[in-house]
């Protein structure tokens, strides 16, 4: 049972028509929960003497529905008549006990977050560990959970049953909302949760929550996420979507003075709605950075995707049609790259129920689609994520395609027009269940690494990581590149081998030491579903380390769009994210993460644009490899890109260089051209723009954005 009623709701969606428009969707799926309870019947009195199996599960299926659409104590009193039927029966009926206790625990978990959690605006809200000021001031919900989950418990001890993870971590996070674990739990359900959430780790900063204080707490469904700077002004802005069909794209600009203005309306992008993901371009080549937008994804029909072009004066037009690119899909992804080198930007798209899509840039404005001839089409269902990446360095993108309802998949560009599936050969075996995925170089050798998450899930399976102990599900791969000639997953050495639940997702350097670090978030659609957001420290290019507590990141809602940028202009990353389910009703609001600087050691950086010339001005694809004369010396190397397929980097790199001394040695590759250039004696902690062919850098604005008072 789906306690969120996301399955249901679904299953049961009317198809729309093919030129529906996105204000015609959203109306037919408005109140859907609602109108589902009414075609289903499901407000009928239970039959006359007794009480059925079918009854109960009506009115349990009626509690999910009003859980989606956010009615919890309406939701609350349903159970509550199911329960005291099941409980007046002396049949059939009472074997529905536990599952009513079970949506009852959950159902009160959701309706404290929604009493307690929902406008908390601190930064402490909803992360693990739960300190002092976020337990519960009105502790009735999770108080009604304890009630609940401790009942399910001691039946199933009594019935020998084995442990109940699920259920044991429900309970323990209730009574850490209540500020009673670990003393006030029964001994018995206890769970040792000390190792995770340990919070002593002096060498990783501590992040807190600045949203509510910048002006970034906008409330949505789940969504991506995007940093950029949308207007030329050295500043990076937002974008968000959200999977609300009624709900529009929004775009923030930075005012840098600390805060973020909403331009949604003056941008022109309100009637841009329902959107489960988002990433930039500049398809145009005009050096203003246009979004693409996809829809349908987990939909039983399609919807068209958006291309807004960046017009230059703050607002965006909807190019999609012109462009050729409005066939209605089920898309959750797109990557965008120059896979012909013609310095244009050509975009993948992931499709979760057609053949995917691989629209070739004329580079007047408009794409055809080149998918089956160029050998990328698939045959595969569900496809979640895709990452561009160069892994032979022959200066042509590859393709990497991570698959839900299927197994990775790996293809060479053969530089004509046309790719090789090299899956088997190349050393990649999976993930099954593969959802978002990204390229970038880890351990700093110069060869670009893979990154693929694995979505096969349950709660129990990632509580089982929390505790430190085995499970039984695929897993995350973390490709190393062996120098072109094949790849080694070393994700379990490495210490990623655990169960995630990971949707949105991305990778930065949050400690300015010039290793990639990895965010995941966690997005289950379930309301049962509370496990936080995790933080990996990348240690010396080999191994991972756990730093959620530490750094306290752990949010427990869920995570979706992921970005890593600078937006408050300090020389480290700060973190965007887009949190919130996939429901109406398990909305939350979006979370900046400020970074506050590495406490123990004064690392130096630089942050680079490119800007292309014969490359596509964006630079996407480029690389990057950076030379310090330090304690101890580093050699660095980065590639262009938005990261993430959920979730959406800036395109400036800004990259940590540790305890340098100076930049010995800035090397810059273009694909298009296959030019190197090279500068040596680059300033530390500055921010400097680099043209293809250039024989000089170009400094940029490097004033810092300050908090406001």
């Amino acid at each position: 049972m789906d306690p969120s009623g996301f399955t249901t709701v679904t299953q049961a969606l009317p198809p729309w028509d093919a030129r529906a428009s996105l204000a015609e969707i959203a109306a037919s799926l408005d109140g859907v929960g609602f109108r589902l309870i009414d075609l289903l019947d499901l407000d009928r009195p239970p039959p006359a003497g007794r009480t059925d199996g079918e009854w109960i599960l009506g009115q349990l299926v009626k509690a999910s529905l009003l859980n989606y659409e956010g009615e919890v104590a309406r939701a609350d009193g349903v159970l509550s008549a199911a329960r005291s039927a099941a409980e007046r029966d002396d049949g059939l009926a009472r074997e529905w006990l536990a599952t009513i206790a079970y949506v009852q625990g959950v159902t009160s978990l959701r309706r404290g977050e929604v009493e307690n959690c929902l406008h908390c605006l601190g930064a402490s809200a909803c992360i693990l560990p739960i300190s002092r000021d976020a337990v519960h001031a009105h502790p009735a919900g999770s108080r009604a959970a304890v009630e609940r989950f401790t009942e399910i418990l001691e039946a199933e001890l009594r019935d020998g049953l084995p442990d109940d993870v699920e259920v044991l971590w429900l309970l323990n996070l209730a009574h850490m909302t209540l500020g009673e674990w670990p003393d006030r739990v029964d001994p018995r359900f206890r769970l040792p949760l000390d190792g995770f959430l340990s919070a002593e780790e002096p060498s990783v900063p501590r992040f807190d929550d600045v949203s509510g204080i910048v002006g970034l707490d906008r409330m949505n469904e789940a969504g991506g996420a995007i940093l950029e700077d949308l207007d030329g002004d050295d500043l990076l802005d937002a974008v968000l979507s959200t999977y609300e069909a009624s709900e529009s794209l929004a775009v923030y600009r930075n005012r840098g003075d600390g805060t973020f203005l909403d331009c949604t309306a003056t941008a022109g992008v309100a009637d841009q709605k329902g959107a489960l993901n988002c990433v930039q371009t500049d398809f145009d080549n005009d050096g203003r950075p246009d979004l693409f937008v996809v829809r349908g994804a987990w939909l039983p029909h399609p919807m068209r995707p958006s291309l807004l072009r960046n017009r230059g004066d703050g607002g965006f037009e909807d190019v999609t049609r012109a462009a050729g690119l409005a066939q209605p899909l089920n898309s959750n992804s797109a990557s965008w790259a120059d896979y012909d080198n013609d310095g244009l930007l050509d975009v993948f798209v992931c499709c979760e129920r057609q053949p995917n899509r691989l629209y070739r840039n004329r580079g007047d404005g408009t794409f055809f689609d080149v998918a089956p001839r160029a050998g990328v089409a698939g045959s595969d269902t569900m496809v979640k994520g895709a990452a561009w990446l160069d892994y032979d360095n022959d200066g042509w993108e590859d393709l990497f395609v991570n698959v839900l309802a299927g197994r990775a998949r790996l293809y060479r560009n053969a530089r004509d027009g046309t790719f090789r599936e090299v899956t088997e050969p190349m050393g990649i075996d999976g993930p099954g269940f593969g959802f978002s995925c990204w390229a970038f170089d880890f351990d700093n050798d110069g060869w670009l690494d893979i990154f693929a998450t694995c979505y096969q899930r349950t709660t129990a399976e990632i509580v089982k990581g929390l505790l430190g102990k085995p499970h039984g599900m695929d897993r995350c791969r973390l490709y190393r590149n062996l120098e072109g000639k094949g790849f080694r997953d070393i994700a379990k050495e490495a210490g990623l081998g655990d169960v995630y639940g990971t949707m949105g997702s991305n990778f930065g350097d949050i400690d300015g030491d010039g290793l990639l670090d990895i965010y995941l978030g966690t997005g289950e659609p379930s309301l049962a579903s509370l496990v936080p957001n995790r933080m990996f420290r990348n240690l010396g290019g080999g191994r991972f380390q756990d730093v959620s507590s530490a750094t306290r990141t752990g949010h427990l809602q869920k995570g979706h769009g992921v970005s890593f940028g600078d937006w408050d202009r300090d020389g480290d990353l700060d973190i965007l994210v887009e949190l919130g389910g996939s429901v109406p009703g398990d909305r939350y609001h979006t979370v900046l993460f400020q970074n506050p600087g590495n406490p123990g050691a004064s690392h130096r950086w630089l942050t680079l644009k490119l800007v292309g010339a014969r490359t596509n001005r964006a630079a996407i694809g480029a690389r990057i490899k950076v030379v310090t004369d330090g304690d101890p010396p580093l050699t660095i190397h980065r590639h262009v890109s938005t990261g993430s397929s959920f979730g959406a980097n800036p395109l400036e790199q800004t990259i940590g260089l540790g305890r340098a001394r100076r930049i010995a040695l800035l090397e810059i590759r273009w694909p298009a051209s296959g030019t190197t250039q090279s500068f040596r004696d680059v300033p530390l902690d500055t921010r400097i723009e680099i043209t293809e062919f250039a024989d000089a850098w170009r400094p940029l604005a490097t004033s810092r954005v300050g908090l406001p008072r």
